[in-house]
């Protein structure tokens, strides 16, 4: 018996177009007796009416508990008409906070694909609140549109919504499919390929076995990145206990390489001369390559020196010159937003953020007060739609791998903060990062990053972080 894909849906909106939800439930329902058996697919819609009663937090975090990841889902469908929905502790509405962690897994895994639909508004409204949330729906429709979140629809009634959305997710269904056919066949030429190269590697095996050296990121810690030692530092060592800076050396996912340069071009694309010494290398290089076919969509980790993003593999060309070996790496970064932070999306105070940046860079858990629920702590902890579980300081992992290489371990672990920072939209800006050995186990952390306030005519506050880390015990 075939076996059959389920897909979910998740359904977001606000209480004013209650007649579109059930509509999407009914479209759903048909097309899973019509359409989707053909695909060998089957389509849940999940909403907040399957929310079961909880206590012990507010009511979003508690819908968001048993949503799950959004990497979970395969699309989500926004809808809004004349309201944009109640307050969060975290949003200006749940529908808003559900559509972040939607839009944060997007740019992290190219899922779940994204819709919204909005109702053309009703005119002539006269009561405050009725004004002041059909406002908050225009500036959010405003935001969508011209921060490059992509494209919406419009429409009149519930009926014309409920015939466009049919259509829509059938057409999707049937792109979908053809992706799968395609990514199929090229799955089953490459797996030919590769045991053809396996079977002649096991006739070329030389008894010479390059010793191997870990360089995985705390971004990875499952995944094993070999190295060789002598081929990835071209000069001579430097045994720096003290950096400042990352210098020439990138962060491509689980990778770490050493660049002879890094050129930003005027429509934002990154090329990166990486100089290899050693077939591991440019294997590592290629897998890179392999997973960022289009209808794949995977997105990788970047991160140089202050900067870090999530990126597309465009290309990767090599070249040869009096038999040293190169390669030009062009990356695309995906979309970000403007004025994204953790203040200014979700209203938690400067001080809770600069608690969360003491847990990473120093592992110090706040011992007090009353806090948000959850406040960014307990995101990074729990592992909300973050790159990483973070369970405590994100250099203890990195240590395990390069005790025995003190400059390479900061340069590593540099790099790991400066991503998890920035992608997790901690910090908009890395002005310092400082650290330094004080003791075989034990480094000293100087940080300086910088938060724009959503009012632009306020002077950006600056977070401090120095202390102490302790590697291991």
């Amino acid at each position: 018996m075939p076996q059959v894909e389920k897909l979910k849906i998740f359904l977001a909106s606000p209480g004013d177009v209650r007649t579109e939800r059930n509509h999407v439930v009914k479209v759903v329902e048909e097309i899973n007796r019509t359409v989707a058996p053909d695909k060998g697919v089957t389509l849940e819609v999940i909403r907040s009416e399957n929310a079961f009663p909880g206590y012990g937090q507010d009511g979003q975090a508690i819908i968001n508990s048993q949503i799950g990841k959004m990497s979970d889902y395969v699309l989500f469908i926004g809808i809004m008409w004349n309201r944009v929905g109640t307050p969060t502790k975290r949003a200006i509405s749940g529908t808003i906070e559900e559509f972040q962690r939607a839009r944060r897994t997007f740019n992290r895994i190219g899922q779940p694909d994204i819709w919204f639909y909005f109702r053309e508004m009703t005119k002539g409204l006269k009561k405050k609140t009725d004004l002041e949330q059909q406002e908050k729906v225009k500036k959010f429709k405003n935001r969508y549109s011209k921060n490059g979140y992509g494209l919406f629809r419009e429409y009149k009634t519930p009926s014309e919504f409920r015939d466009k959305l049919r259509e829509h997710i059938i057409f999707w269904l049937n792109q979908r499919s053809k992706k799968r056919v395609r990514k199929s066949s090229v799955s089953s030429k490459t797996s030919t390929r590769s045991s053809t190269k396996k079977s002649s590697a096991r006739k070329l095996q030389s008894s010479d076995n390059p010793e191997q050296v870990s360089s995985t990121s705390s971004l990875a810690t499952k995944k094993r990145v070999s190295t060789n030692k002598k081929s990835t530092t071209k000069s001579k060592p430097n045994t720096s206990k003290s950096i400042s800076d990352s210098g020439a050396w990138v962060l491509l996912n689980d990778y770490l390489f050493e660049t002879q340069s890094v050129e930003s071009l005027a429509n934002q694309n990154l090329v990166l001369n990486i100089p290899v010494g050693n077939a591991e290398q440019e294997a590592n290089l290629r897998n890179l390559q392999s997973n960022s076919q289009h209808y794949n969509r995977r997105q990788i980790i970047y991160a140089y020196q202050n900067h870090a993003s999530m990126v597309q593999v465009e290309s990767i060309e090599g070249k040869s010159i009096k038999g040293k070996n190169s390669y030009i790496v062009t990356l695309k970064p995906t979309p970000q937003s403007y004025g994204y932070n953790m203040v200014n999306y979700y209203g938690y105070s400067y001080e809770e953020t600069a608690e969360a940046i003491h847990f990473l860079l120093l592992n110090q858990i706040p011992q007090n007060q009353e806090k948000s629920s959850p406040s960014p702590l307990d995101y990074i902890r729990r592992g909300y739609d973050y790159q990483v579980n973070a369970k405590g300081c994100i250099f203890t992992d990195i240590w395990k791998k390069w005790k025995n290489e003190p400059r390479m371990f900061l340069i590593n672990a540099r790099l790991a903060a400066v991503y998890f920072l920035k992608i997790n939209n901690l910090v908009e800006h890395i002005l310092d990062l400082k650290m330094s050995f004080l003791r075989k186990n034990v480094i000293s952390v100087d940080f300086r990053g910088q938060i724009q306030q959503l009012n632009s005519n306020k002077e950006s506050i600056v977070i401090k972080v120095k202390g102490k880390c302790v590697l291991d015990s």
